[in-house]
Order: structure tokens, then sequence, then C-alpha cells
């Protein structure tokens, strides 16, 4: 594991992902910076205090937690409900629609066959939800492909 924590900003960094925690106050208050890898590390100090070579980064496992913790927030903040993510599929689906309304006014200049197609791609386009359960269908759908 690579473990990264600078103090002054309430940033801890693992394995090359950074999260801002909520509270690093269980730490020496004159600790600058905890930089470990795998087995060793090393402690910064934010006086004239020489840094610290660690072999051992069980005292500092709570930064770790803080770091999980801040993750896990991160991601329920930032992933969409169930509604948030409907409503975003319908109104993709409902932009590929309007873009394609052109297709089917009576002086498209389209043959008869190339019309056929965009109806076709249409009707997928408006029947695509009714094979939705759920989010995570909507997720994974397979969109019809535009005629060309």
């Amino acid at each position: 594991m690579k473990l990264t924590v600078v103090t002054s900003d309430l940033t801890v960094i693992k394995d090359n992902e950074a999260y801002i925690v909520a509270d690093l106050s269980h730490l020496d208050k004159n600790i600058h910076a905890i930089q470990w890898q795998d087995t060793t590390g090393e402690i910064e100090y934010l006086d004239s205090t020489p840094n610290l070579v660690i072999n051992d980064i069980t005292p500092y496992n709570q930064c770790v937690t803080d770091w999980e913790t801040a993750k896990a927030k991160y991601i329920s903040d930032n992933t969409p409900t169930e509604v948030e993510s409907e409503a975003a599929f319908k109104s993709y689906r409902n932009s590929l629609l309007s873009e394609s309304d052109w297709t089917q006014l009576p002086d498209n200049k389209l043959s008869d066959t190339k019309k056929t197609e965009w109806q076709t791609y249409r009707q997928s386009l408006r029947d695509i939800t009714s094979g939705i359960s759920s989010v995570t269908d909507v997720e994974n759908i397979t969109w019809p492909t535009k005629p060309s």
C-alpha cells in the first residue's frame, strides 16, 4: 500500500487515490506529512525536527479509515438516484428522437427505404423503455444504431 497524508489540507492519498477527510486531529500537531510505501515510510514535521523513518504504519491506520469514510461519502454524494438516472436516460432518448424528427417530414428528400430505416430506428428508441426494470438496466442499455 502507498499512503500519503498531508495534514495541512486534510488530504489522504491511498494508492494514488486522494480524498479530503473530515479530521486529522488524532495526529501529532507537529506532523506535516506521512509518506508510506509498502513496508517503510517517513514522517515529515512542521518544525526543524528531522524526518522520522517508520517501519510500522499501524499507529496511522486511522488515516486509512478516514480515507475509506471520505471515499464512501464521495461515492454516495456523486451517485445519481434511480429517479435522476431514469430522467437522464429519458432526456437522452428524447434528444435522439428530436434530432431525427426531420426524417419524418414529407419534404425530407429521403428515399422510401431510408425513411423506413429512420422510422424503425425511431420506433426502437420509443420501445427501448419497455425492457427496462431498474437503473442497472438503464446503465447497460444497447442503443439502436442510427441509419446512415
